[in-house]
C-alpha cells in the first residue's frame, strides 16, 4: 500500500525535527505550499503561543513568591530578593512587548500562578500556609511595577526607607 503524504511528513517530523524545520522554512520562503506539513506546522505554532503564555505565568509566579516572602520574612530582606523580583518583572515586560496579545491575560495568569507561588513561599520560608493570604494580596500593577516591594507591617516607616539595603 502506498504511503500517504501525511505519513511521510510524520516520518520526517519524527526522525529529525531540525531537518524538518529547515525544509519547512525553505518551503515557506519559496512559496511551495504543497510541500508544507500544515498539520505539524499548526501544532508547532500553537505550541509556541502556549509556551510564551506558560513562560509568562511561570515568571509571574516567581515574582509572587518573592513578594510573599518579602512581606513575611522582614528580617531576611536583601538585595538578591529585590533583584530577583525586578529581573523577573523586566522579563515579563519583555514578553508582553513581544506578545502584546498576552497583556489582557495577565490578571488571569496572576490568579492562576498564585496557588503555586504561595506553596513555594511556604516551602522556601518554612512558614505556615496560614501566613499567606488565600488569594493574591497584590494588585496587578504591584506585581508588575519595577521597584514595588510590599511593607504590610510598616517596617520601612519604623526603620527608615530602604533599611534593608543597609542590612548585612
Amino acid at each position: 500500500m502506498p504511503r500517504t503524504r501525511a505519513a511521510a511528513a510524520d516520518d520526517r517530523f519524527e526522525a529529525d525535527l531540525a531537518a524538518w524545520a529547515d525544509a519547512q522554512a525553505r518551503a515557506l520562503r519559496e512559496g511551495r505550499s504543497a510541500d508544507l506539513d500544515a498539520a505539524h506546522l499548526a501544532r508547532l505554532v500553537e505550541d509556541l503561543a502556549l509556551e510564551r503564555k506558560t513562560e509568562l505565568q511561570a515568571r509571574l509566579g516567581v515574582i509572587l513568591t518573592g513578594l510573599l516572602r518579602w512581606a513575611e520574612q522582614v528580617d531576611l530582606r536583601g538585595h538578591s530578593w529585590a533583584a530577583t523580583i525586578d529581573i523577573q518583572r523586566l522579563q515579563v515586560d519583555a514578553i508582553l512587548e513581544e506578545s502584546p496579545s498576552l497583556r489582557p491575560a495577565v490578571a488571569d495568569l496572576i490568579a492562576a500562578a498564585y496557588p503555586e507561588a504561595k506553596a513555594r513561599a511556604v516551602l522556601e520560608s518554612a512558614l505556615f500556609d496560614e501566613s499567606f493570604s488565600e488569594s493574591c494580596p497584590f494588585t496587578d500593577d504591584e506585581v508588575l511595577r519595577v521597584g514595588f516591594l510590599p511593607d504590610p507591617y510598616g517596617d520601612d516607616a519604623v526603620r527608615g526607607a530602604g533599611w534593608w539595603k543597609r542590612h548585612p
